[in-house]
């Protein structure tokens, strides 16, 4: 006798959950993959814009959304760097001192924001192919794709004459200085080093750029990752580590005499060339095949940086660093200062720094007055260049300029990758009003004082922020509030702002910490100063010169913009 199951109201409500689940988790992936097709789509429609620079290039922004295939680990940590508040020496000179820690960039230092962004404008624009994880598989041959790419995939150098030539006609307004038309051929390392960029590309895409190392390093690891090669024409009065750091990279270097810009073999200058002249080749020659990429099968696209001049430099830091600090010390009020409204609060003071390609001090400059136009622009200027003189007299000259007078190189001061003999397009975007000079020997000082008051290593441009910085604040109020820039550590310097055979014998100065000038074996000073400081937690104790010390060893060891403040040997 078989037994039949009898039918259980239960059963039947399992069956109906499990099909209405089933129903939903099928409706909510289908939900899911439209979205996420919509978010492909709009971020392709944003790339397409012509203002895909300026949502695309800001790290910050974009960096919670962008998934990995469009952008690689490198570019989404650019950006929303912390801002330090000096504790210790803000104590000390009764003044806030922050610090925007640009360093903290994965290049060590603030250049990774404009590099990112002139890459970016630059494939944009048509001036480089795009990189590696956007182009789509070629073609075979003898197939035509018809999308708006086709001319960067094109299979023979006569197909892209035409796009070349627009590019280098819209190269010539960007760049409305005087072209070096100097044939390449008439330099044989030149020649060689393009040949050997052409093998290295991936993309057929080549950038050039004439730096003295930083935005270097950020080009290089770049276009490692997107698939271009880059050359980096650099002066040869930089510390050594940065040419090392740019060969591991995979960069191209060539080291060139510093010299006036107005001379064709400065670096600058001399990176504008190479560039031209392999796109000119380009697109003059119909038969030529000295710049064929055997990988891409095309001719190389040749991309001259020219940060001094590129917009999407200043733009950069007027979109992101400049309102990144706003923010940041807005935060800082909150959550310091409860019991006070941030609507009444002044925020900022004073932004200070130095300038290099003006870049950094023109956005965030822009950026800041727009938020409060009382806050003062301070311009922080090293020996022997001219944009001190051009602030504060309306000339860009120099004393140290003099041919007679001038040191070894174009610039008498050894900070490296700030000063200029010219205003550049950047710089004269920025509203500073006024400037001060800092000595080389200042921040020399500042730097060995910051490094054991506050732990911090820095390089020589942000030894030159912070002086200018203390400056700035010692001439305003007590709790004046003062930002300034911290923009690479001393990890590149070491052959030079922390050598001290450079710093004593090469260059003049003095040493932080020697008692004697002519001491070449400061070993039993520094187990002396070691000895003298070891059980003394406090900064302004320590600070305080041994008895047997002299004014002299003391004016070294400290900055000379804190020996008068009151009550500092009490």
């Amino acid at each position: 006798m078989s037994c039949r199951r009898p039918h259980h109201p239960s059963s039947l409500w399992t069956t109906t959950a499990t099909a209405v689940v089933g129903t939903c988790v099928c409706c909510v992936a289908i939900l899911s993959m439209r979205r996420q097709r919509q978010q492909r789509q709009q971020r392709s429609h944003e790339h397409d814009t012509p203002d895909a620079h300026t949502s695309t290039s800001t790290a910050t922004s974009t960096s919670t959304t962008t998934p990995l295939l469009v952008r690689g680990s490198y570019e989404r940590l650019i950006g929303d760097t912390p801002l330090c508040k000096l504790e210790r020496l803000s104590n000390q000179i009764g003044r806030s001192i922050f610090v925007k820690m640009e360093n903290c960039n994965p290049g060590g230092t603030g250049k990774d924001r404009a590099a990112l962004s002139m890459l970016q404008t630059a494939e944009h624009e048509g001036y480089l192919p795009p990189p590696l994880f956007q182009q789509q598989p070629q073609q075979p041959q003898g197939d035509h794709d018809h999308h708006h790419h086709d001319d960067n995939s094109s299979t023979h150098p006569n197909n892209n004459r035409h796009r070349t030539t627009t590019r280098n006609e819209h190269e010539h307004e960007r760049n409305h200085d005087t072209t070096t038309t100097t044939p390449s051929h008439d330099y044989p390392e030149e020649h060689s080093i393009i040949h050997q960029a052409i093998r290295k590309s991936k993309t057929g895409g080549i950038v050039f750029e004439g730096t003295s190392g930083s935005t270097g390093i950020s080009l290089a690891q770049l276009c490692r990752s997107r698939g271009h090669a880059c050359v980096v024409v650099m002066p040869d009065d930089q510390a050594l580590e940065k040419q090392h750091i740019l060969k591991t990279l995979g960069a191209l270097v060539h080291v060139v005499p510093n010299v006036a810009i107005s001379n064709p073999h400065h670096y600058v200058n001399v990176a504008k060339r190479m560039a031209a002249h392999c796109n000119t080749t380009n697109s003059s020659s119909s038969s030529s095949s000295s710049f064929w990429n055997t990988t891409t099968n095309c001719q190389c696209q040749a991309l001259f940086v020219n940060q001094f001049e590129n917009r999407a430099n200043y733009h950069i830091h007027y979109t992101t660093t400049g309102p990144e600090i706003w923010k940041d010390v807005m935060t800082y009020h909150h959550n310091h200062n409860s019991n006070t409204s941030t609507t009444t609060t002044k925020m900022i003071d004073a932004f200070c720094m130095s300038s290099g390609t003006g870049g950094t001090i023109a956005g965030v400059s822009h950026y800041l007055k727009e938020q409060d136009p009382n806050i003062q622009i301070v311009l922080v200027d090293p020996p022997g260049s001219a944009l001190y003189h051009k602030v504060t007299h309306g000339v860009a000259y120099a004393p140290q300029q003099r041919e007679r007078g001038m040191k070894r190189h174009r610039y008498d001061t050894l900070a490296e990758g700030i000063g200029l003999d010219r205003v550049t397009s950047n710089f004269a975007q920025a509203i500073i009003d006024t400037a001060l000079q800092v000595s080389d020997q200042d921040a020399v000082d500042m730097a060995h004082y910051l490094l054991e008051l506050e732990g911090l290593w820095m390089g020589s441009s942000s030894a030159m922020n912070l002086v200018g910085a203390v400056q700035t604040a010692l001439s305003m109020p007590p709790h004046s509030q003062v930002v300034t820039v911290m923009c690479d550590g001393g990890q590149r310097h070491l052959t030079r702002f922390w050598n001290r055979d450079f710093i004593v014998h090469e260059w003049g100065l003095q040493w932080p910490g020697d008692d004697t000038d002519d001491d070449d074996n400061d070993n039993d000073d520094d187990d002396t100063d070691d000895d003298t400081n070891k059980d003394q937690g406090d900064w302004n104790t320590a600070a305080t010169p041994h008895k047997s010390r002299t004014t002299t060893t003391n004016r070294r060891r400290i900055p000379a913009c804190l020996q008068e403040l009151p009550n500092k040997e009490g």
